[in-house]
């Protein structure tokens, strides 16, 4: 055989070996929804938004998305969808099962829609988020809050924790239902070391949760905001007890410190939602966003501890980013609330003992009728 017989032999063989494995490669496994759109002009974001195991959407004034066509649907690569009604009852519209191309695996996405802000927060009603977590998360009406609770569950992997040693969990207050978060010690180092979590702070919030980012960027996986167009805010209120922990402080390097104090935080943000990754604020910037409109938040000099206590908070929109009534009602502003039993719990740091418990939290709003 001659020297370019050879080569030709060498790479049809090359060819073929490609080929094969080409076909033989493995069907994808994966089965998560991409995207979702609605017919145009129907919803008061650019977009739904997906999280884990569901999909958030908000319908403009009028609008039900129960029976609304889809207008495309991204599932991943290879894998098939298919649409299951949803209670009629309930805030979810319907469901998508989305199988990978393996066909291995399944996943369900509940899809729900948020038509209106609630007025209060009185704590009542509590869900599972999936049957593989025991913890729990507050829910008013269609609106679900999210909590430290999705990010300790992350970290400790633990299916089987009980609800009442999660950071935020059901309580009473004023002898009414409420919801109470707690500081404490964390699991130290996770992911193999790539993360340390010395201590982990009870929060709540009005927003989302990306669990895909909680361990490489746990200030990245918190997503703060809602839509908001019902007006113009002008006071937050509700009713809180707090307690300090008598722990030592724990700072983020895991380092205690005996004489350090620690407190509460309690706050409402309006915001002007942006493009993209600009669409909510995160951990890393809803102190100091340009984004920011207006807050109102309890300060340190007016928390009372040991004791029920009652706040009314004015909003204070002395921020470079002025309110608009034209953008609030094209929906481009989103509003949080956000509850934490130790103010720089986000860093991993605090009070390990620090206990507060909130309960009906309300917003007071202008109207260009007013």
């Amino acid at each position: 055989m001659n020297l370019p017989d050879r080569r030709r032999l060498i790479m049809a063989a090359a060819l073929l070996a490609a080929a094969s494995c080409i076909r033989d490669e493995a069907p994808n496994p994966e089965a998560d929804l991409l995207s979702l759109v609605f017919p145009a002009n129907s919803l008061r974001t650019e977009e739904v938004e997906i999280y884990n195991d569901y999909a958030v959407a908000y319908p403009k004034a009028g609008v039900s998305l129960r029976d609304s066509a889809i207008v495309r649907l991204d599932v991943s690569p290879g894998a098939t969808w298919e649409r299951i009604p949803g209670p009629q009852a309930n805030d979810t519209l319907f469901y998508v099962d989305v199988t990978s191309e393996s066909r291995q695996y399944l996943k369900r996405y509940a899809v729900m829609q948020v038509a209106h802000f609630p007025e209060t927060f009185g704590f009542e009603t509590w869900v599972r988020p999936g049957a593989n977590f025991l913890y729990e998360n507050p829910k008013e009406g269609p609106l679900q809050w999210y909590s430290s609770n999705n990010g300790a569950a992350i970290a400790w992997s633990r299916p089987d924790r009980p609800a009442d040693e999660y950071p935020v969990r059901r309580a009473t207050l004023n002898g009414s239902a409420a919801m109470e978060l707690r500081t404490v010690v964390g699991p130290g180092s996770i992911a193999g070391g790539a993360v340390v979590i010395p201590c982990m702070a009870g929060s709540a919030y009005l927003g989302g949760f990306n669990a895909l980012t909680g361990l490489t960027n746990p200030l990245r996986s918190t997503s703060f905001g809602v839509p908001f167009d019902s007006g113009k805010p002008a006071r937050f209120t509700g009713y809180y007890l707090f307690q300090e922990g008598t722990e030592d402080y724990i700072l983020p390097d895991g380092s205690r410190d005996r004489t350090r104090h620690d407190r509460c935080d309690i706050y409402a943000l309006l915001f002007r939602a942006g493009e993209g990754e600009e669409q909510f604020l995160y951990g890393d910037n809803i102190g100091d966003s340009p984004q920011i409109i207006a807050r109102a938040g309890i300060g340190e000099t007016e928390i009372v501890t040991g004791r029920p206590a009652f706040f009314d908070l004015s909003f204070d929109y002395a921020f470079p980013t002025p309110f608009s009534w034209d953008e609030l009602k094209n929906q481009r502003y989103k509003l949080t609330i956000v509850c934490a039993s130790s103010h720089r719990g986000q860093f991993y740091e605090g009070r390990p003992g620090n206990s507060l418990t909130v309960d009906n939290l309300s917003l007071y709003y202008e109207t260009l009728e007013d």
